[in-house]
């Protein structure tokens, strides 16, 4: 067994806690993608609805990636492609909110 892989369990357990707590409370995790475009919301409930979707799934795959990380003994570099995933998925939320119109972006 890889104990390592308690780490994503229990940010993943935090993530889902903080995530139902401050629902209503717009959180952007892509600095990099801050600095270079000025985000503007649209409507604010959908973006916040969708935000939420994305916060739980992405606590629910550290949850689950930890478990199996912990079970099938797999290499303590996964939890990197964990990192990676919930990256990408934070990414993936500004994506699709501009998909949906719920935001708009000033490019500079």
């Amino acid at each position: 067994m890889n104990w390592i892989g308690i780490l994503p369990v229990v940010i993943g357990v935090i993530y889902l806690i903080y995530s139902v707590l401050f629902g209503d409370k717009v959180n952007y995790y892509n600095r990099r993608f801050s600095r270079r475009n000025k985000m503007t919301i649209i409507k604010l409930s959908e973006f916040l609805r969708v935000q939420l979707n994305f916060s739980l799934l992405n606590s629910i795959f550290c949850i689950i990636s930890g478990m199996l990380i912990i079970i099938f003994n797999l290499n303590s570099l996964f939890i990197l492609v964990v990192a990676i995933v919930s990256s990408l998925m934070d990414f993936l939320l500004v994506v699709k909110s501009k998909m949906k119109g719920y935001v708009d972006y000033k490019y500079n």
